[in-house]
């Protein structure tokens, strides 16, 4: 569903207008563009059907049909579905390849099924090949743009493409320079912002924006109150109620996305999306609602017929368990772990770390660091503090548990304008677990340097960012590493 892409472009003179029909050969007809939306607020049924009253061989139809396959695919996660869906890919790829190339649409199109395919290949733990899909994507989009340089939905893609190389660390830019890509924050910003003018393709572009913006760079208030007033405006587009839920519960925001899960639109014409039961199972959790978070994870569990996530939601039960006082039921569903499911998501690899760690030590978490957790994750930073002072150092049994009560202690503080205390406790936790394979050290060294950064003390900011990204092997470097990158070449250290 997100893009990364950079086209050819071509009849500069020609491109005051851009029309709907560029050529014979790609007529996005009015009942495609409505299929092209229906795809896009994720009533999948409604838009096969529109698609399917068009010519076969029309570009568009097949673009519509790779696209809600794609939707469907992640949904469900099967492999027999996975299979077919890449044979699709080579006979959709070679039907436009074969079009007009005086149509901005042709590398356009190809572009963003290379890049729909690469998210699945993702999704199936097949990295490599997702690679080469984004590669020859952005080959296609960079050789769009100079042919077509007032085509917008080149820039959708190329602009997220441009965030992510830029939020690349100078120490791996020769791969970037092996690879002939090039890009900067600032550029890719800047060009995401000019693609949602784009009729047709403005909402894709401003929905990824959102999404770069949480998982990439940082989500202040600004794009939180953006982002719901785009829902307000587009109430029946599950597409943006499923970005803010997921940003919401990432975003300590839980109110939020409670919220925003009774308010999303659910009538028959909507797929049943199986994330939004892990998203409602999460945010009971957080609010410390444990038994309809246990009932939630297991429907999910029961119902869930592919891979994904189902380590995590038996880490999930366990820790509901566990905090309900039932340690055999929460001992039973860790030991689901390690048969369960497949270990690509960052949440199924921490679970499967956290399995690992127990069934050497048998040692269950805190039970009150794991509500402070809870509490601070979801933005209830009162209990959180309130939690935090009925816990004493003769509470603390190990040094993972007195690194993590500094680290969660920072982050209450640094929620609570305690800017002093915050340091220290992060400070303290980096100082407990430097040389271990715990998240506490990394992501205090982000967040310690994000206050700098935003006082404006440029060397101290970029001494904490490069210590982030030095710490290997914790669970949760991918997303750690890449928002320290990108807080980097924000600050212009980016040679």
């Amino acid at each position: 569903m997100f893009s990364i892409k950079t086209y050819f472009a071509l009849l500069v003179a020609c491109l005051s207008t851009i029309s709907s029909a560029f050529a014979a050969d790609f007529d996005f007809t009015p009942n495609l563009q409505k299929a092209h939306q229906e795809v896009f607020k994720l009533r999948l049924e409604s838009a096969k059907k529109l698609a399917a009253s068009e010519k076969s061989s029309n570009p568009f139809r097949v673009y519509v049909e790779h696209y809600a396959e794609t939707i469907q695919l992640l949904n469900t996660d099967t492999e027999d579905a996975y299979n077919t869906f890449l044979t699709h890919e080579d006979e959709r790829l070679d039907a436009i390849e074969d079009l007009d190339e005086q149509s901005p649409y042709n590398r356009f199109l190809r572009a963003e099924i290379k890049l729909l395919s690469a998210v699945v290949r993702i999704r199936f733990g097949n990295e490599v090949k997702a690679a080469w899909n984004v590669i020859q994507a952005a080959k296609l989009l960079e050789e769009n743009q100079k042919l077509f340089p007032q085509f917008l939905p080149t820039y959708k893609s190329l602009g997220c493409l441009h965030i992510v190389i830029g939020s690349v660390p100078d120490n791996h830019r020769w791969v970037l320079k092996l690879l002939g890509l090039k890009g900067n924050i600032a550029q890719g910003v800047s060009e995401l912002h000019r693609a949602t003018k784009d009729k047709e393709w403005g909402n894709e572009a401003m929905l990824t924006s959102f999404f770069i913006q949480e998982f990439v760079l940082k989500f202040d208030e600004r794009e939180n109150t953006e982002l719901l007033n785009t829902i307000e405006n587009q109430a029946d587009n599950l597409s943006f109620h499923w970005l803010a839920t997921a940003i919401s519960l990432k975003s300590t925001r839980n109110e939020q996305a409670l919220k925003l899960l009774k308010k999303a639109p659910s009538d028959p014409s909507y797929p049943a999306l199986s994330i939004f039961t892990l998203y409602r199972a999460d945010a009971h959790l957080l609010k410390g609602d444990y038994a309809e978070a246990s009932r939630l994870y297991t429907l999910y569990i029961r119902q869930f017929k592919g891979k994904s996530y189902l380590k995590e939601a038996y880490y999930k039960l366990a820790l509901c368990h566990w905090l309900t006082g039932d340690s055999t039921k929460a001992q039973q569903s860790l030991a689901r772990i390690p048969s369960v499911g497949v270990a690509y998501a960052e949440s199924d690899k921490a679970a499967e770390k956290f399995y690992e760690s127990y069934s050497k030590t048998h040692q269950l978490p805190n039970k009150t660091l794991l509500k402070i957790k809870h509490a601070s994750d979801g933005g209830y930073y009162e209990k959180a503090a309130e939690l935090l002072t009925q816990l004493t150092e003769k509470d603390l049994e190990t040094p993972k548990e007195r690194a993590e009560y500094y680290f969660r202690a920072g982050k209450v503080f640094q929620r609570t304008h305690q800017s002093d205390k915050a340091l220290a406790s992060f400070e303290k936790a980096i100082q407990l677990s430097a040389k271990e394979s715990w998240y506490f050290a990394p992501s205090a060294s982000l967040q310690i340097g994000y206050y700098y950064q935003e006082k404006g003390q440029r060397q101290q900011a970029k001494a904490y960012f490069e210590k982030a990204i030095s710490y290997k092997k914790h669970e949760y470097k991918s997303s750690v590493d890449s928002k320290a990158r990108a807080a980097l070449t924000e600050m212009g250290f980016d040679s």
